[in-house]
């Protein structure tokens, strides 16, 4: 028998190699320092390469239940103002990559992955 994987931290890098790793039956140890698993911080962009991960790891809607698909975003100049650019997402983003593009809370995405 293999020896598990050994992962350190659970964040959100070492929670989601952990669920991956399970999905194809790999054993795994996964090492934590803090007691109480918290995640500090403010909001996480997934892109659609992101989001089609977590998909395929089955957590899509438990994502899209606190998750946001912002329709685009725009660009501006911080001096004037001025627009600079602008990138449709929503429904476009999913068409042309083939998976969503979300905005999450971090702390909202490290309790989906535990």
């Amino acid at each position: 028998m293999a020896s598990p994987v050994l992962i350190a931290g659970a964040g959100i890098g070492g929670l989601t190699l952990a669920l991956a790793l399970a999905r194809r039956g790999v054993a795994c140890e996964l090492f934590e320092r803090t007691a109480i698993l918290r995640e500090a911080g403010a909001g996480v962009q997934l892109a659609p390469n992101a989001s089609r991960v977590l998909d395929a790891l089955g957590l899509g809607p438990a994502l899209d239940a606190v998750a946001n698909r912002p329709e685009g975003v725009r660009i501006v100049s911080a001096p004037s103002g001025r627009l600079l650019r602008r990138l449709p997402l929503g429904a476009a983003a999913e068409r042309r990559w083939g998976a969503p593009y979300r905005v999450i809370h971090r702390a909202d995405l490290h309790a989906v992955l535990a």
